[in-house]
C-alpha cells in the first residue's frame, strides 16, 4: 500500500474488474431484496404521526408502553428509542395519527410515569410534535421529486459532458451509489428523515 500510495507499484483494477462487478451485483441484490422485503423505516415528517420525548432517568421502555395502552394506543406498533445526549438519557416515542386529547393524556402519563423514581418531571419536560399524515405524504412525494428531477439533470450534463460510453458508465455509477445507499438504511432499519434525503442528494 506504501508503494502504490508513492505511484511507484500499479494495481490491475481492469484485470479484476469481474470482482468488481460480482460484489457489486450482489450489493443490488441485497438492497432490491431488502426494500420489497422491510422498505424503508420513514420518520414522521415522511409518514405523519405524534412524537414524544421525555427524560429516562427512571422511566423504562415498557413504562413508556405501558402509558400508551393506557390510553387506546397499540404499543406495539410504537417505535421507542433511547436517546443519549449531554443532559440525559431521553425515551422518543413515536406512533401514527392521534387526536389531540389523546396526545395531550400521553404526554401527561408519561410526565407522572418519569416521576415515580423520584425525580420530578413536568409536563413542560416532556416535548410533543405531531405531523399530519397528509403533510407526510406531501413532503414524501417532495422528497422523491426532488431525486428524480435532480438525477435527471445531473444525467443530462453528464450526456452531454462525456462520450457516450464514459456517460452511460458514469449514470450507472451514480445510480448504484444511490441505490446502494439507501439499502444501507433499509438492511440496518435507520431513520429516513428530510436530512437523509438531503443526503443522497449530496451523493448525486
Amino acid at each position: 500500500f506504501g508503494r502504490l500510495y508513492r505511484g511507484e507499484t500499479t494495481f490491475n483494477f481492469v484485470g479484476r474488474r469481474w470482482w468488481g462487478f460480482g460484489i457489486s451485483i450482489a450489493f443490488v441484490v441485497v438492497t432490491v431484496v431488502s426494500l420489497f422485503a422491510q422498505g424503508l423505516n420513514l420518520g414522521i415528517d415522511f409518514k405523519g404521526g405524534v412524537a414524544w420525548e421525555v427524560p429516562a432517568k427512571t422511566l423504562t421502555i415498557d413504562g413508556a408502553k405501558a402509558v400508551l395502552e393506557e390510553n387506546g394506543i397499540d404499543a406495539d406498533q410504537a417505535k421507542v428509542q433511547t436517546l443519549s445526549g449531554s443532559d440525559g438519557d431521553r425515551l422518543r416515542i413515536q406512533v401514527g395519527d392521534q387526536p389531540e386529547d389523546v396526545a395531550a393524556k400521553v404526554q401527561e402519563g408519561l410526565a407522572k410515569a418519569a416521576s415515580e423514581g423520584g425525580t420530578e418531571v413536568s409536563v413542560s419536560e416532556v416535548s410533543q410534535a405531531a405531523v399530519s399524515s397528509s403533510w407526510g405524504r406531501s413532503i414524501t412525494e417532495k422528497a422523491i421529486r426532488a431525486l428524480i428531477v435532480f438525477f435527471v439533470l445531473v444525467s443530462l450534463y453528464i450526456a452531454w459532458r462525456f462520450e457516450w460510453r464514459m456517460a452511460i458508465s458514469a449514470i450507472v455509477a451514480m445510480a448504484h451509489d444511490v441505490l446502494v445507499s439507501v439499502g444501507v438504511y433499509s438492511i440496518l432499519g435507520f431513520e429516513v428523515t428530510p436530512a437523509t434525503v438531503v443526503a443522497f442528494l449530496t451523493i448525486l
